[in-house]
């Protein structure tokens, strides 16, 4: 499709950059660059925007693609709902799973279009959850389509899954190992795997957790980034980490769990971490998310009360009756956790 005269231009620039797409206009006889892209589409947005605002200009005919509405889509879901780094990458993957889908036009796409991504996917041996993820990027972004009236139909809820088939079921942490735990407390690392094993936190609400969020005088945490709503919640220190805690907030640094520098770990840093702790207590085999099901199902054994379970794991209420008229106040909740042993 040819451009109005005076539209600018979209241009790639040589060399090893991390935003090589350039939108250019021309003034005075010379083009000025406005803004700098990672992507094609992305400058493509920008311009057609940019042309709207400032120079009432715009495509005729225009029909916005799958990838189109996906850049669009993104950057106003973030700034709505603040996701976590991780759920912005799943977000990523998701569309990059998606890839069949990028250049055709949104209200082309059908059912069987999407169904195909899907059954792809679990043809090449991807996870059940991986699948989940696509098809809730498919909802989002349709949600969204509908809501800058571009399309009006939503396919995901329609898409079959396939049967969930854990690649590797979570295990459970023995009590011979968690005493080996305490037995190395001294140990490099060793208290970051107790405090995960004694607030059931996920290993990415660990690593974000600043040292502001942590409540000493009332002991207890805030957690403010968290893979989903239900996340955001506050879980009382149990009293056999609260010393470790407390050690852990008089070191450098901004976030709670940070190396001797006071910088703070990706997953990726933390990674050797964990390994080097199992290695210690014979526990190969355990991923960080082990803690959280060992937690679930030691505070299940203990009898604990089942609201006040999934709100220190940060669950989705199951009832209706739990989510409106069932307050779990901070003393329940220490109440709950303490019975962990």
């Amino acid at each position: 499709m040819r451009k109005p005269n005076g539209y600018g231009s979209i241009k790639k620039l040589s060399g090893n950059r991390r935003r090589p797409f350039v939108f250019v206009v021309t003034e005075n006889g010379r083009q000025r660059p406005i803004e700098y892209f990672c992507t094609q589409i992305e400058a493509e947005i920008y311009a057609a925007d940019y042309n709207k605002i400032h120079r009432n200009h715009s495509l005729p005919g225009h029909k916005m693609t799958f990838a189109e509405l996906y850049y669009r889509w993104l950057p106003a879901h973030i700034d709505d709902t603040s996701p976590a780094d991780s759920t912005i990458c799943g977000y990523k993957n998701a569309f990059a799973h998606c890839q069949p889908l990028h250049a055709q036009i949104f209200t082309d796409i059908k059912y069987v279009d999407y169904q195909r991504v899907i059954d792809t996917m679990r043809r090449h041996g991807l996870s059940y959850s991986s699948v989940k993820k696509v098809r809730s990027l498919i909802s989002l972004v349709s949600k969204y389509a509908a809501k800058i009236e571009a399309a009006d139909k939503n396919y995901a809820e329609l898409l079959t899954l396939g049967k969930n088939k854990p690649v590797r079921p979570h295990k459970v942490f023995s009590r011979q190992k968690i005493n080996r735990l305490w037995t190395h407390a001294d140990a490099s690392g060793v208290d970051t795997v107790l405090i995960l094993m004694y607030t059931g936190m996920r290993c990415s609400e660990m690593l974000n957790l600043d040292k502001s969020d942590v409540n000493l005088r009332q002991q207890y945490i805030r957690i403010t980034k968290s893979k989903t709503a239900a996340g955001l919640r506050i879980i009382p220190i149990h009293s056999r980490i609260l010393p470790l805690v407390q050690a852990r907030m008089i070191l450098p640094g901004q976030t709670l769990i940070a190396d001797a520098d006071g910088q703070p770990y990706n997953y990726g840093r933390y990674s050797t971490v964990w390994g080097h702790v199992m290695s210690l207590i014979h526990a190969s085999g355990h991923t960080t998310h082990d803690c959280r099901h060992t937690v679930a199902t030691l505070l299940d054994n203990a009898g604990a009360n089942e609201n006040a379970k999934r709100r220190i794991l940060g669950h989705a209420d199951g009832d209706i009756t739990d989510r409106v008229y069932t307050h779990k106040g901070l003393r329940q909740l220490r109440k709950a956790i303490q019975l962990l042993k």
